[in-house]
């Protein structure tokens, strides 16, 4: 049975679990408060951790138009401006990023139909995920996808760029896909671990749906539409 939690959940729940429990039921046992109270926090850790590595299916809100464009990531629109994207792109774009607090899920998922044309891993810095320039400094993950509308001849669409970025307390990145790979809108692409943020450069014509400070989740949300 597969259960709905990233892979690398299990790793950290049960150590957590078994030495929460451990020093529960020695404080118990022994009278001794001492152990009591870091056993009970460390099981909250490992509910916490439960919380957060999370996986569960996902659907849009409502049949999807050809264009439309999914959120890739939950949590908090931050930026939603046109910009420049200057590594792949170098031309004006929508640029839309999204913060993910540690309470939010971290699986992150195709907001559209592509080919991924390149991969790239860039070590960096951990500054804050929601500062201006983490999109510049920080630990971050790449896909530049050729996008595709549904079909089977797919129309090309325009390009799209998705960055995974570490944030304060990340320290890994998961991308899934590999250059060459077809995505699907809504599917799962990656995840990050412990609080970061996603950012996605779109075509210039890409119409919002969503506004700064709006709650978006991931294969849910109707980011706008091409």
């Amino acid at each position: 049975m597969n259960l709905p939690f990233m892979p690398e959940t299990w790793g950290m729940f049960l150590p957590a679990l078994a030495a929460g429990g451990a020093l529960l039921w020695g404080g118990l046992h022994w009278g001794n408060w001492l152990l009591v109270v870091p056993g009970a926090v460390v099981l909250a850790v490992s509910a916490l951790i439960l919380n957060f590595f999370r996986d569960f299916e996902r659907h849009p809100e409502r049949e999807l138009k050809p264009k439309e464009i999914l959120a890739p990531a939950d949590g908090k629109v931050v930026v939603l401006k046109k910009a420049v994207e200057k590594f792949y792109l170098k031309k004006p774009s929508v640029h839309i990023a999204i913060f993910m607090n540690p309470l939010n899920n971290h699986v992150q998922r195709a907001p559209f139909d592509g080919k991924v044309v390149r991969k790239a891993y860039h070590p960096g810095e951990f500054m804050a995920a929601y500062e201006d320039k983490a999109d510049l400094v920080n630990e971050q993950a790449h896909l530049v996808v050729d996008l595709r509308t549904p079909g089977k001849k797919g129309k090309n669409a325009g390009r799209m760029v998705v960055k995974q970025i570490a944030g304060f307390l990340c320290r890994r990145v998961r991308t899934t896909p590999d250059k060459g790979d077809s995505i699907i809108r809504g599917k799962r692409i990656g995840r990050i671990l412990l609080g970061s943020r996603v950012d996605v450069f779109l075509p210039k014509g890409f119409r919002p749906a969503v506004k700064l400070g709006d709650q978006v989740k991931a294969g849910v949300t109707i980011l706008g539409e091409l």
